[in-house]
């Protein structure tokens, strides 16, 4: 049975393109003003640490979304509410994950303009993602949701 039209929480667009847009905006302001980040052994254990966990925590919370048999795009209906694993710990754990990477991967490459674009880019994620997500599941899976909500913490 296929869902409904409407069975969809109406996000702007996927949340990878979101932080691939910001990314390249600030890419493109460090090209233009290029700012120095020193310590570079210590940037780059910083940074190869926080990737290495970004990519742990998203296959970690991918696999909740795999063995509930939900879609992990946020695009997609939802047909479970995950709360196991990561996210007992957080509601938005592959957010988490993404602003991670984008974090490790702009520290590695000394971009101070692009790791700056994560705040903003987070304030689109918030308004133009979480926001839209939370309403659907809310409307979607009731009580259930609202008695996770008060349980677990949006971000950490």
């Amino acid at each position: 049975m296929t869902a409904p039209e409407n069975d969809a929480p109406g996000v702007i667009t996927f949340p990878p393109v979101i932080f691939a847009i910001f990314f390249v905006i600030g890419y493109i302001t460090d090209l233009a003003s290029p700012v120095a980040l020193g310590a570079r052994d210590i940037r780059h254990i910083a940074a190869a640490a926080t990737i290495g966990g970004a990519v742990a925590l998203v296959l970690w919370a991918g696999m909740r979304f795999v063995r509930a048999r939900t879609h992990v795009d946020v695009r997609k209906p939802a047909t479970a509410l995950v709360t196991d694993g990561p996210y007992r710990l957080s509601r938005n754990p592959m957010y988490i994950a993404a602003s991670l990477l984008y974090a490790g991967v702009a520290l590695w490459l000394s971009l101070v303009w692009t790791l700056m674009a994560l705040i903003p880019c987070l304030v689109v994620l918030h308004y133009g993602v979480i926001a839209r997500e939370e309403r659907y599941l809310e409307a979607k899976f009731g009580q259930r949701y609202l008695d996770y909500r008060t349980r677990v913490r949006r971000w950490l």
